[in-house]
């Protein structure tokens, strides 16, 4: 077996893990510690024992959004859910990344690039309200 290939099931492994949780951690080690002989080499095999034994910190829940996150992401959920005509939608999505800005600006500093990162999901919206990927039907959806 190619580190290549460990590293697929070691991936798929570290997607449950992040899933399920804690409970996940135990069979998913056993189950790659199985693989080990099959490694083509010492290095391969020293690699793939280091990639096992961080099983474990990807059972870490993600830290909840702060106050800023959360107030960021519903103007941009807000933004993403409006309705009405194109040239509407797109105000909405300009005046949405506007306001997520001005919500980075007052976050700490480790803390406002993620703000900010919204606001590409809406410029790509408004990048696609204005140049369609595909053809619109004729009631607008």
């Amino acid at each position: 077996m190619r580190l290549g290939e460990f590293s697929s099931v070691h991936a798929t492994a570290k997607r449950r893990i992040q899933r399920e949780g804690v409970a996940a951690v135990a069979p998913a080690e056993q189950e790659l510690r199985e693989l080990l002989p099959q490694l083509e080499s010492d290095e391969d095999r020293r690699v793939a024992i280091n990639l096992i034994n961080r099983l474990s910190g990807y059972a870490v829940p993600p830290k909840p959004p702060t106050p800023l996150m959360q107030e960021a992401l519903s103007v941009e959920r807000a933004a993403t859910e409006s309705v009405g005509s194109v040239d509407e939608r797109i105000a909405i999505m300009a005046a949405a990344r506007r306001r997520i800005f001005e919500i980075a600006d007052r976050a700490p500093a480790d803390e406002a690039p993620g703000i900010r990162a919204l606001t590409r999901v809406l410029e790509h919206l408004e990048s696609n309200l204005r140049d369609p990927d595909w053809p619109q039907d004729s009631n607008g959806s």
